[in-house]
């Protein structure tokens, strides 16, 4: 009754080149970050416009032209 009946052993996964780790890991990170500053920026943004900010300009008091 030589080997008969056991599990067999778990394939060996292949190791990642610590290179290309590295580089998936600045990209996710590099990622994460542009999108978080994005929402950042849009979330100022909408804060600016909401309160009004930039309405003060001569356009608002009917001038069209410099000098006037």
């Amino acid at each position: 009754m030589c080997g008969g009946g056991g599990k067999a052993p778990a394939p060996v996964q292949p190791r990642e080149d610590p290179q290309v780790a590295a580089d998936r890991a600045a990209a996710e990170a590099a990622s994460k970050a542009n999108a978080e500053a994005a929402v950042r920026k849009t979330a100022r943004r909408a804060s600016a416009l909401s309160t009004g900010a930039g309405t003060t300009s001569a356009l608002s008091y009917g001038k069209t032209t410099l000098g006037e």
